[in-house]
């Protein structure tokens, strides 16, 4: 990942990820960092993304002919793609060096596809961007448990009332469950440790790793010196 000063974007100071002709082979970073997408990996969490997300609204579909109401299949069918298409690009996507790739699509491993309808941002996410990026990633994440525990319960106060939905509902929390250990192994165990987008509150990534690439981007550097990166992070340490 170098700066490639013979490349005529280079004036635009374009950073190392979304600079085709970088050389990340000879790059220190090489392995230590997820700069390159790796399509099995991608595919990996796409499949496991989607499979968490189907399951957590057939949960709340289960719940709901349990229970009798159908607000949490609601909502959450609402701010499912609210977050994923609008708000995670915005306060978290568009902090991320894969940003600044060209194309009207995100090219990373993670929301790959997804449509880039704000600029890119060299800088760091503020204090108040990330709180409201965790509040809505730990509704879509965590909420489908709420629906699972309260058919359950209801279930078992009256096992008589809808045996198919019930058993149904326990089989799909305990392969729900099962993605989400699997999701916790591969993003908090691996992921989030390597993710070069260090805006994320879940990014794991070490400072010295941060500053190394912030060292081969220059723009990237100047914006997160002004937002204050070099005190914060220094005194995290």
């Amino acid at each position: 990942m170098s700066d490639s000063l013979d490349n005529p974007r280079n004036s635009e100071l374009i950073n190392c990820i979304a600079d085709e002709k970088s050389d990340c082979i000879e790059c220190e970073l090489n392995g230590k960092l997820l700069c390159i997408i790796d399509k099995k990996f991608a595919n990996r969490f796409l499949i496991g993304n989607i499979t968490y997300r189907i399951l957590a609204l057939t949960i709340f579909v289960m719940s709901g002919l349990l229970i009798g109401h159908w607000w949490m299949l609601i909502s959450y069918a609402i701010i499912l793609p609210l977050t994923f298409l609008v708000i995670e690009p915005r306060l978290l996507c568009s902090y991320c060096p894969f940003y600044e790739k060209e194309g009207k699509c995100l090219k990373c491993w993670a929301l790959r596809g997804m449509p880039k309808l704000w600029k890119y941002r060299p800088g760091p996410a503020t204090k108040i961007e990330k709180n409201v990026m965790l509040i809505f990633g730990t509704f879509i994440d965590v909420f489908p448990f709420v629906g699972s525990i309260w058919g359950i319960i209801h279930f078992a106060l009256n096992t008589t009332n809808n045996l198919f939905a019930g058993i149904s509902l326990i089989v799909i929390t305990i392969l729900f469950l099962i993605v989400a250990t699997y999701f916790s192994k591969i993003l908090l165990g691996n992921a989030c440790k390597k993710c070069a987008n260090f805006s994320c509150s879940m990014n794991k990534v070490p400072y010295e790793i941060v500053k190394i690439f912030l060292e081969k981007n220059p723009k990237m550097k100047e914006a997160w010196i002004k937002a204050g990166w070099k005190d914060e992070r220094a005194n995290s340490k």
